[in-house]
């Protein structure tokens, strides 16, 4: 990333002008995300062009979060986990500004994202990272990335922690 910075969400970045062609997705980030980021209930990043003055122009966002699951049955999952719920990361929202899209951005940022939950997980505990495609284009994006549906019946994607990295 060696053109763009990834930066924790702030009063730097544009959240208003950011456009991604998904209307849920540009409302989160602009009236949602900084006060969940304050709030503490998950953490959004945005990546924006090295260099670039304030207001930055968001190129693309992700928010993770701490959150536990009933994933016995899961692909990937190690052998003898309780039948209890346990930790793991969350991959909430992914999105690329449209003047960014097909240009491996959506690539880098869930490289990130993998190597902060995998970071975050090591040290305080989880199995691996989860997300839930918005539809079966999404699901087929997060499978060239290893991830698998953790049943028939949802949409719900799992990446073991031993594979983030």
């Amino acid at each position: 990333m060696s053109e763009f910075d990834l930066e924790l969400l702030s009063d730097r970045q544009d959240r208003k002008g950011f456009r991604c062609g998904r209307e849920s997705l540009e409302r989160y980030l602009r009236e949602v995300a900084k006060g969940h980021l304050s709030k503490g209930v998950s953490i959004t990043r945005v990546l924006v062009e090295r260099g670039t003055q304030k207001p930055k122009a968001i190129l693309g966002y992700f928010t993770l979060t701490s959150t536990v699951a009933s994933a016995v049955n899961w692909p990937g999952t190690a052998k003898g986990l309780p039948s209890m719920p346990v930790p793991l990361v969350l991959l909430g929202k992914l999105a690329v500004a449209e003047s960014w899209q097909n240009r491996g951005i959506a690539s880098l940022l869930l490289a990130a994202a993998r190597q902060i939950a995998a970071a975050s997980m090591r040290g305080s505990g989880g199995i691996g990272l989860a997300i839930d495609p918005a539809d079966e284009d999404l699901v087929a994006f997060y499978a060239k990335y290893g991830f698998q549906k953790v049943d028939d019946h949802s949409l719900r994607m799992f990446l073991p922690i031993d594979s983030l990295c």
